[in-house]
């Protein structure tokens, strides 16, 4: 007879508030339930005897005493922070998690029980239409756990009901989601965090506060350096982006050997991983280029909890066609990379909804449609409505793609100081602006523009250029074929440089 049929239901006698810590009162083993926030909680369970040390290096970060309501009746304990509400039935102490004045968001179906071979198993509730994505790296096509059975290389679990589930310590896990209605969790104990947010950033967040500092992971290519490892790293590292693995290390020794075509993609590919040996391949030229932009989101990736590369869901959790692909991700919020990992030029990309350009042939092509590229180069797409920066020959390029507005945030290490740039349309003007924490020249490309009627600010008008090879600062050139406005000037530390646009 398995170990299930022969545990017998607890019951919750009685809880006791300390400050934003419930202790319950089981008449078998005991639990605990301790909200770190008012949108997240850490709850632990054993069931037999008292509680163990909490595991792993999970933490919950003491804090203001929160507001919390709580209420009980002959079936049920009711605890109600400002954000979420959870319901402790008495009888086998199941969970459930509604956000307050809304939908249920997570629900237990039944109660721990013992595993055979060691630790506990329960069943969660799995609306239909609700897709679960993470748990470590991967090499599926596609993002949607549903209909797998796995073991967890990282227990980090995000739903789009609108949950992210933290399980600390070490393993082993298994979660099983090949049931229609309902997911298995199998894990060492009952020990984990339940982290609410209304998007997977907001949920990433959240698992930044408990979850302390990410630690470097190999990203180890079995097989040796060929075409299909290759494709398993790529799909590795953005499965492993969307499960909070934030600092993955990549050594491209083993595609030495390969031919000229494979080291040239495995070096656009990697060249664009945060940890990177890049011996003997080296790194492209894109490269070169991104340093702002990556010491940028590196600084998010330590303050937010955020990957560099954002997998598809994560920046568009509303269209579900990008949990179909995996093999291709945003680097940081404003451009899609789609590498290509088969012989030949040739693969199929898929443009989130917005509006995107080519960074190769500067072409506009609307989302929410799959195209088929054909390159060389690394297919990079930048989003409608961002500015990519791009430093080259001891300048910096803004490169701004309307018609939305825009900013991004550069930082001055030298005096730990941020340099803002905005752009903003209005009507038949541009303002572009740059807050300069560092004295640098700079040159605004403005994609996709008519020839502007002149550019200026208040009395000082921008000369126009004969060519972009002799615009100097205080000019601007229109390039007619591309449609891009080029215009380059110095700003000063402490400088508000403001250039207006007029059509």
């Amino acid at each position: 007879m398995p170990p299930q049929a022969l545990a017998a239901v607890a019951t919750l006698l009685s809880f006791a508030p300390h400050a934003n810590r419930i202790d319950l009162r089981l008449d078998q083993g005991s639990a605990e339930l301790v909200w770190v926030s008012n949108s997240a909680f850490h709850f632990r369970r054993s069931l037999e005897g008292p509680l163990g040390a909490a595991r792993g290096d999970a933490k919950d970060t003491p804090g203001e005493a929160l507001d919390l309501h709580l209420e009980e009746d002959p079936g049920a304990v009711r605890i109600r922070s400002r954000i979420l509400e959870v319901t402790l039935r008495k009888r086998g102490v199941l969970v459930s998690v509604q956000r307050v004045g809304g939908d249920l968001l997570m629900a237990d179906l039944s109660e721990p029980q013992p595993a055979s071979g060691g630790g506990v198993v329960w069943d969660r509730q799995a609306p239909a239409g609700v897709r679960y994505y993470g748990l470590g790296p991967s090499t599926q096509p596609g993002f949607d756990l549903r209909g797998q059975k796995t073991p967890a290389e990282r227990a980090f679990l995000l739903s789009t009901a609108g949950y992210g589930e933290y399980h600390p310590g070490g393993g082993p896990f298994q979660f099983d989601f090949t049931a229609a209605d309902r997911y298995r969790v199998q894990a060492p104990a009952v020990d984990y965090y339940f982290l609410f947010g209304s998007t997977p950033k907001q949920i990433f967040e959240q698992a930044k506060a408990v979850r302390g500092p990410s630690t470097a992971w190999a990203v180890s290519p079995e097989g040796g350096g060929t075409w299909a490892t290759l494709q398993a790293s790529l799909l590795r590292l953005v499965h492993a982006a969307i499960s909070g693995m934030n600092e993955p290390a990549l050594r491209l020794t083993p595609w030495a050997g390969a031919a000229p075509e494979l080291r040239e993609r495995v070096r656009q590919a990697a060249s664009l991983v945060p940890e990177v040996a890049p011996a003997p391949l080296g790194l492209s030229d894109f490269r070169g280029k991104l340093g702002p932009f990556l010491l940028a989101y590196a600084v998010e990736a330590r303050d937010r909890g955020f990957p560099l590369w954002h997998p598809l869901p994560f920046e568009y959790p509303a269209d579900p066609e990008c949990a179909r692909h995996a093999d291709e991700f945003l680097l940081g919020d404003e451009m899609l990379v789609a590498p290509i990992y088969q012989p030949g030029n040739r693969r199929k990309v898929y443009l989130p909804p917005g509006a995107w350009t080519s960074l190769e042939t500067n072409a506009a092509i609307a989302g929410r449609q799959t195209i088929t590229v054909d390159t060389a180069s690394l297919p990079v797409f930048a989003r409608n409505g961002s500015i990519v920066p791009l430093e080259t020959a001891g300048e910096m390029e803004l490169h701004y793609f309307p018609t939305l507005a825009a900013e991004f945030f550069l930082l001055e290490e030298d005096v730990e100081q941020w340099t803002q740039v905005h752009a903003a349309p209005a009507a038949d003007v541009m303002r572009l602006e740059i807050e300069a924490k560092r004295e640098r020249t700079y040159q605004w490309v403005v994609h996709h523009v008519e020839r502007p009627g002149g550019v200026s600010f208040e009395e000082h008008r921008y000369r126009e250029a004969p060519s972009l090879a002799g615009l100097t600062p205080g000019g601007w050139f229109w390039d007619g074929a591309g449609r891009n406005l080029h215009i380059r000037l110095h700003a000063r530390t402490g400088e508000d440089a403001i250039v207006n646009v007029a059509w």
